[in-house]
């Protein structure tokens, strides 16, 4: 069970430089709607379903870095229409699609049956010398994981110490129950979270990104010379929150 929904927008550690992401998932009988954005894409999915199964998936891509982008939310509804809610994961692997909608959409499945909002608001540091990066998942306003890294290693104390990131399927077993929805998330923020020291201007294709073949929808080969760079990036370094329309207009529904 995570807290009511009950701030106005959440920011984490406000004026220190890093990246932020959040994602409000909003669950009512028989839909989902779902958004996320952070400081390089903003999408929202809906899902309609009857309790079990969905029945049909709409996508919205607001702000995004490809060109290709948008059309793998058609993609994705395609694949993930007469579903079972529980069985999502197991259609496709992720780097079929856009990585931030799929597992958005694996996120909103997981509590389709929640009879309130839920807020998770991630945050991780920029890389300042000799110190390690911190990752962050709040739920509701309430820290839910907190991680130090330094590249892919958790360098934490505790059982977590020493793995890989980049390598979490291997070890997800061995995270609290309680953690794996924040683990999974942080775990894509810290590895999107270097995108903010790339030169997001550069006139280039996907195909020209070194070590990303076949990385998410993007970057397949059969399209990823036809995805061309195209960034609008923000920075909520000193607010709002990522979301903070939409998070304020949710709140407002529930409050009356």
């Amino acid at each position: 069970m995570t807290a009511p929904l009950s701030f106005s927008g959440f920011v984490i550690r406000p004026g220190q430089p890093g990246a932020r992401r959040s994602q409000l998932i909003d669950p009512r009988p028989g839909i989902i709607d779902a958004a996320i954005e952070d400081d390089f894409h903003h999408f929202r999915v809906t899902i309609h379903h009857d309790g079990a199964t969905v029945r049909d998936i709409v996508t919205a891509a607001v702000r995004w870095p490809w060109t290709t982008c948008p059309s793998a939310g058609i993609h994705l509804a395609q694949r993930m229409t007469g579903v079972s809610l529980s069985e999502l994961a197991e259609v496709d692997p992720p780097q079929a699609h856009c990585t931030h909608m799929h597992e958005l959409t694996l996120l909103s499945a997981s509590h389709a049956h929640d009879d309130a909002p839920v807020l998770y608001s991630t945050f991780v540091s920029d890389p300042v010398a000799g110190e390690p990066r911190r990752g962050e998942v709040w739920i509701n306003g309430e820290e839910a994981l907190v991680w130090l890294f330094e590249g892919s290693l958790i360098v934490s104390d505790g059982p977590m110490a020493g793995r890989d990131l980049r390598h979490y399927r291997h070890w997800e077993s061995m995270v609290p129950p309680e953690q794996r929805r924040a683990a999974k998330v942080l775990r894509r923020m810290v590895q999107i979270s270097d995108g903010r020291k790339f030169d997001h201007r550069q006139k280039i294709t996907a195909d020209q990104m070194p070590g990303s073949a076949a990385a998410c929808y993007t970057f397949q080969p059969v399209r990823s010379s036809e995805a061309h760079l195209k960034m609008q990036e923000r920075d909520f370094t000193n607010g709002p929150a990522p979301l903070a329309e939409q998070i304020a207009h949710v709140m407002d529904r529930v409050r009356h």
